[in-house]
């Protein structure tokens, strides 16, 4: 009877284990072959352990001077189902410094060597995706609560929207309001009444058959501010539902928020 009893207890600890929450991502994006050309990702780095949690980015060299390297605190946001066919989760991520920040979408599954990134940079006003290498474990807990940050930005420093024409009922590529933010805080709505000043930022076309929907849909996303600019949100709209997602920037929070309408995109 030793060696079942044995193997019992092997069993048990191997699902005791498994169940153990752990995030831990050591990745580096690699070079994109296009028709004709390489596709160059940046110069940076995803770290998150146990002793550190990091995203450092090297900006390209103007002339023989090579920047220094710049590090942002990085924080798991929430982990959501992933696409069919492409991952078990997308982990929302934010990377931090006091004018600066980073939204990443991590396509993942219960660890790996690689993984699909999404990534919106704020310096630049870009969103990319790129293949990452090197390891990671995503066992998620189920609730997240990262320390907050400050951050600075002037809204005068917000790039102008250069995407696609809209209509929504809060805001258009000029920029709104948000008279109130109803967002849900576990299975109740609640609201936070303060009024919002949102501009868009950029649109992301996401195409049919995606993992998600079989039908394409247009996304807006954009930046968000209180009256004395000390709270931000990052704001992601779409055009397939009135419900969409915020950022909370300085706590690290992402709240799934009703927007009480769907993005129009306007005809070409």
């Amino acid at each position: 009877m030793r060696f079942p009893l044995l193997a019992a207890f092997a069993l048990a600890a191997t699902l005791a284990t498994a169940e153990t929450p752990e995030i831990t991502f050591d990745l580096e994006p690699v070079a994109k072959s296009l028709p004709g050309r390489i596709d160059l990702p940046p110069d940076m780095d995803i770290v998150l352990n146990s002793e550190e949690a990091t995203l450092i980015w090297t900006p390209e060299a103007s002339g023989d001077e090579r920047p220094a390297p710049r590090r942002y605190t990085l924080d798991v946001l929430a982990s959501h189902p992933g696409p069919k066919g492409w991952s078990t989760h997308l982990a929302w991520m934010v990377a931090r410094s006091r004018n600066d920040f980073w939204i990443l979408w991590a396509y993942v599954n219960d660890a790996g060597s690689s993984c699909w990134i999404n990534y919106y940079h704020f310096a630049e006003n870009r969103i990319r995706m790129s293949l990452f290498r090197g390891r990671y474990i995503f066992r998620p807990p189920e609730t997240f609560g990262n320390a907050p940050v400050e951050i600075d930005i002037a809204p005068d420093r917000l790039p102008a929207y250069a995407g696609k024409a809209f209509r929504h009922r809060d805001f258009g590529p000029a920029g709104g309001k948000f008279p109130v933010l109803r967002y849900l805080d576990g299975a109740e709505w609640k609201e936070r009444k303060e009024e919002l000043t949102v501009r868009p930022l950029i649109d992301v076309e996401v195409p049919a058959q995606n993992g998600w929907a079989t039908d394409a849909w247009t996304e807006v996303h954009g930046l968000a501010w209180n009256q004395d600019a000390t709270r931000l949100y990052y704001v992601v709209t779409y055009s397939a539902v009135n419900h969409g997602w915020v950022v909370d920037l300085r706590d690290g929070r992402v709240l799934k928020t009703h927007f009480g309408e769907k993005v129009v995109m306007e005809p070409k």
